[in-house]
């Protein structure tokens, strides 16, 4: 027993320091979302993309607090048939992009995209329009719940550019979280190009 203790607690040493290694730093200042577009990140924040099986190759995943506590999904310029996240089984198919999406229909493959994520009680409201460089993007909000009952709020950025969907995408708990990091958000989303 107390061998079967000590390779459990080895492992789960292990486990922890190579996902430690896989957590990054993304310094303040421009990062590429794929061919010229870009946002800019007012402070440090930690790419957890790398312990994150379940999204897509076109899809970053930033935190500041943890990713229990914020999560801020940059979509890297998603084709046509692509999604934010992996099929998950060929009987649940993850949601996919389309070209031609029309602002309600790129809310609900958002929407879509979160509920596949394991949230539940998803609603969006506040759709608005949003300037995304030169170019008219929409923006909304969201929220949503996590299996447990913790609430969760949200707003999302998306604008398709030359037939691609780029986006951000913003999750906290409701209560404290949200509203800590939506002033460095909005700035970031003011940002994208």
């Amino acid at each position: 027993m107390k061998r079967l203790l000590q390779g459990t607690a080895l492992g789960l040493t292990v486990a922890t320091l190579s996902a430690c290694t896989a957590i990054t730093p993304v310094p303040a200042g421009p990062v590429a979302l794929g061919g010229p577009h870009r946002v800019v990140l007012g402070r440090e924040w930690s790419d957890i993309s790398a312990v994150m099986p379940q999204k897509a190759r076109n899809v970053r995943v930033l935190t500041i607090d943890g990713p229990l506590l914020n999560r801020l999904y940059l979509i890297e310029g998603l084709n046509t048939g692509e999604g934010l996240l992996k099929s998950p089984a060929k009987e649940r198919p993850a949601p996919r992009f389309h070209g031609d999406m029309s602002a309600t229909e790129l809310v609900e493959f958002m929407s879509d995209s979160v509920a596949a994520m394991g949230y539940q009680r998803i609603a969006t409201n506040k759709l608005r329009p949003a300037k995304v460089g030169a170019k008219n993007g929409y923006r909304f909000d969201l929220e949503a719940q996590t299996e447990s009952g913790l609430e969760l709020r949200g707003q999302a950025q998306v604008a398709v550019l030359e037939g691609k969907l780029y986006a951000v995408l913003y999750l906290a708990p409701a209560e404290h979280y949200f509203a800590a990091g939506l002033p460095e958000v909005e700035a970031i989303m003011g940002s994208q190009s």
